[in-house]
């Protein structure tokens, strides 16, 4: 399970020892699963690589900088700017080598990594970025080659519309082809929704949930989704009902609204909480999925 990406711990001093193994060690890490995902790179920009790019990364976008992998899954650049990647979530760092792999270094032909901010930088001064792959005159984007190797988990909080659907679609094909994290026999990442057991088990934890919305609630300030005839046990969704228009609006673009919901299978993703049973608050329009969705990267799947 992947817990809440903001509760990192305080960071070690640059000069650590420890820190600069960790870094390099990391660096081995992204460096070899860029080359064991992108075998043609030489070849341009193609797929969804391209469409990646263009539709997460806006021509107005604040100045980039070139970055190296830090400790703790941050890039740095040289002014000491650091960053974390935009909208991943990564696996624990004890699985990095089973799922990268080893990468031949004497060649020295490394690619750089530019960072393209996205937003403020948090409470520990971490600004996040779009991480752009240059190798040679091709370019890639990083969360979307760590999704489709299964290296990491989408975990929308600045993507939205046709960004957030190509990086759900590089999700769905490490998902539907069992790569990395979603490979049979490791833990579980997508939960029934009537499985409160394991939800409340995952309690901190980022997790997917499926399940069928029986109900719709609502007060002055909180909309609610509720998974179950029961609140003070079943899974429920909150969503702030200041936050309504911006559901709607990302909902409408298949027809959808909220007062729709009841009934509908849909996918959840965010940090569960135990308040009278497993919650999850809604926060931004992208963590829901209405499974009836055709647009790009949506639509059913059996649970993993």
């Amino acid at each position: 399970m992947f817990k809440e990406r903001w509760q990192f711990p305080g960071k070690a001093g640059a000069d650590s020892s420890a820190a600069i193994a960790a870094a390099r060690g990391w660096m081995l890490s992204v460096v070899s699963l860029v080359l064991l995902t992108v075998p043609s790179m030489a070849e341009g920009i193609e797929g969804s690589s391209e469409s990646a790019i263009s539709a997460c990364i806006s021509k107005g976008a604040q100045t980039s900088t070139f970055v190296e992998p830090g400790a703790n899954r941050e890039f740095v650049a040289r002014d000491g700017r650091r960053f974390l990647a935009a909208d991943i979530d990564w696996p624990p760092a004890e699985g990095a080598s089973a799922l990268y792999g080893s990468l031949d270094t004497a060649s020295g032909d490394l690619p750089r990594l530019e960072a393209i901010p996205a937003g403020p930088a948090n409470r520990w001064g971490l600004i996040p970025a779009w991480i752009v792959i240059h190798k040679g005159d091709a370019l890639r984007l990083l969360q979307a080659a760590e999704l489709e190797a299964g290296g990491a988990l989408f975990v929308p909080e600045l993507a939205s519309g046709t960004c957030a659907d190509q990086l759900r679609l590089a999700e769905n094909s490490a998902r539907d082809e069992k790569s990395g994290i979603w490979a049979r026999g490791k833990q579980v990442l997508v939960h029934s929704a009537t499985d409160l057991k394991n939800l409340e088990d995952s309690a901190g934890n980022y997790v997917i949930a499926r399940g069928r919305i029986v109900s719709l609630g609502k007060t002055r300030s909180t909309r609610y989704l509720n998974f179950g005839r029961y609140w003070k046990t079943d899974l429920t969704v909150t969503l702030k009902t200041s936050d309504e228009d911006r559901l709607d609006a990302a909902l409408s673009q298949n027809g959808w609204r909220i007062e729709d919901l009841a009934n509908k299978t849909v996918e959840i993703r965010g940090v569960v909480q135990v308040r009278d049973g497993p919650l999850i608050a809604l926060r931004h329009p992208e963590q829901l999925v209405v499974l009836e969705d055709k647009r790009a990267g949506r639509g059913g799947r059996n649970i993993n």
